[in-house]
């Protein structure tokens, strides 16, 4: 896991895991279609250049290929659109002959779908045309026919597949989860559910379900400040990742005044150290908490940088929506969303988040999590 990775869920998911009774809980999470063409790519167009050869006879002599999808929305479902080379022939003589051979355009638009578990997202194939590349009609029956039988199943065979992602969700968060909370953390990636995709212009719209406890209302119980030797490990870890991030501001995509601005996330990174060090180790932090103040003290400095390097990123869209938020109303709607799993942005969170990291991520730690 990138060190950036490891701050980002240090600063935003500190865990505070309570007992509690089992609760559902929905979040939308939207997908552009940025995001999805890269999941198609991924599955399907492993060839070069974005290509699939998606049928081929077993002499070679005709095949189909599609390459460089484009996807969008379009009459509530998603449109892929694809270059196509279609040859059709037949061997003579240890030779092939071309009898037709064709490149144009090929439109599908595919309804997301929800199996019946809730565990597969699927896209099956609603309606399909291909055009010249002057966008003329496709109308050479025998083309059609191999576009019909080849294109259209490998096309709908992009899948969401919440079973074969678990094992990567729990991968990427078990390090920042306590050996007891473990158990936990796996019912609750186990819960995880699709309830809704939609499609529109700009993406999908996806609500993922997972069943998590709620809270007791009884009191929290505190994390003890860390010992010296605590102390001293954490801050090893600390200077690596700052190191790491350090590197990261040296290429942050910032467009307006980039000196100041990356001189701010250097102050903005070095206040975030002082404070995560003051919520280690004072016995008080209940009245002042120095973590909850770094955060709405320095969200008003990092959020107009964020919003300017959002504008260089794919899907910026979202992150600069976020960006406009308040910092107590963004905090709300962390701990709104986290609470029942757990989750604080506080001191006494990052003291148990240290622990954890302390112990998976120092070479006594390490080799104990493999025992």
């Amino acid at each position: 896991m990138s060190s950036l990775r490891t701050i980002l869920l240090s600063t935003s998911l500190l865990l505070t895991a309570q007992p509690g009774l089992a609760r559902e809980i929905n979040i939308p999470v939207p997908m552009e279609y940025g995001f999805i063409k890269n999941i198609l790519v991924s599955q399907l167009y492993t060839g070069q250049d974005e290509s699939v050869r998606a049928w081929k006879d077993g002499k070679q002599c005709s095949f189909l290929d599609l390459d460089h999808p484009q996807i969008s929305g379009e009459q509530g479902q998603v449109k892929i659109q694809n270059n196509v080379q279609a040859r059709i022939g037949t061997s003579m003589g240890g030779k092939c002959m071309t009898l037709v051979e064709w490149s144009g355009v090929l439109q599908t638009l595919q309804q997301p779908t929800l199996d019946s578990t809730g565990n597969v997202l699927s896209f099956p194939v609603t309606q399909l045309n291909a055009f010249d590349r002057n966008g003329q009609p496709l109308h050479i029956d025998q083309l059609q026919s191999l576009i019909k039988k080849a294109a259209e199943p490998k096309l709908a065979s992009l899948k969401i597949d919440l079973n074969q992602s678990r094992p990567d969700i729990t991968k990427t968060l078990l390090p920042y989860i306590a050996a007891e909370d473990s158990e936990e953390l796996h019912d609750t990636i186990n819960s995880l559910r699709f309830n809704q995709a939609k499609a529109d212009d700009k993406g999908l719209l996806i609500n993922v379900g997972y069943t998590a406890k709620n809270q007791n209302s009884g009191e929290v119980k505190t994390a003890k400040a860390l010992n010296d030797a605590e102390l001293k490990q954490w801050q090893s870890l600390w200077q690596g990742w700052q190191a790491s991030l350090e590197k990261a501001i040296d290429k942050a995509p910032i467009t307006n005044d980039a000196d100041t601005g990356r001189a701010t996330l250097r102050d903005v990174l070095q206040k975030a150290g002082q404070a995560f060090e003051q919520g280690l180790t004072s016995e008080s932090v209940v009245e002042n908490d120095p973590v909850r103040k770094f955060f709405n003290g320095s969200w008003d400095k990092f959020a107009p940088l964020l919003r300017d390097a959002s504008t260089q990123l794919p899907g910026g869209e979202k992150l600069r929506y976020v960006t406009l938020i308040a910092a107590t109303d963004l905090m709300y709607e962390l701990e709104s969303i986290g609470s029942p799993l757990g989750l604080e942005v506080s001191s006494n969170g990052l003291r148990k988040l240290a622990r954890t990291l302390i112990a998976r991520e120092t070479p006594k730690g390490k080799a104990k999590h493999k025992g």
